[in-house]
């Protein structure tokens, strides 16, 4: 019985630490942010995004590739600051569906960095799903990355995540 308890925590050591290597780094004239070289890179701009990142599938049966994702939005003319995106965007989530449960909403700020974080679970479709994300706003336009996971195994990729979400970085 100790054998095989070792050996699962040995193999659970090796598959976190496998999970968070970050070998990759996608830079554009707008932004950077880095990932592991197990993780699949979209972009195509589809569903509105900029980029998507698609964590593997665990098995065959795995319905939901757990992802962070970045959206560009045009604030242009709106006078939104990042006080103003958190209070739309608090209410937005108490609309979004019955059951969203925020349970993170703020601004934080480091050294000359500010940025809105949140997290928060809801359902959608069968899926249910926990979210966590970063805003951040320069020059009239929100850069909205998020990490989704199906929320029973947010848990296990939430370091991942947030280290994949903590390289963003905005260019000049």
């Amino acid at each position: 019985m100790k054998i095989i308890l070792v050996t699962l925590l040995l193999a659970l050591t090796t598959l976190s630490y496998s999970q968070t290597i970050q070998d990759i780094e996608f830079v554009n004239k707008i932004y950077q942010i880095k990932y592991p070289k197990n993780w699949q890179l979209d972009s195509s701009k589809t569903m509105g995004t900029d980029l998507l990142l698609f964590a593997p599938l665990e098995n065959e049966s795995d319905k939901f590739r757990e992802n962070v994702n970045i959206i560009i939005q045009n604030l242009a003319g709106q006078n939104i600051d990042l006080e103003k995106y958190k209070l739309i965007t608090d209410k937005q989530l108490e609309n979004a569906a019955l059951d969203a449960k925020v349970s993170e909403s703020e601004i934080v700020k480091t050294g000359n960095e500010s940025f809105y974080r949140t997290t928060y679970a809801m359902t959608q479709g069968k899926l249910k799903l926990k979210i966590s994300s970063k805003c951040f706003i320069k020059n009239d336009k929100a850069f909205l990355v998020t990490f989704t996971s199906e929320i029973e195994k947010y848990d296990s990729y939430k370091k991942i995540g947030e280290e994949i979400l903590n390289t963003f970085r905005l260019r000049k």
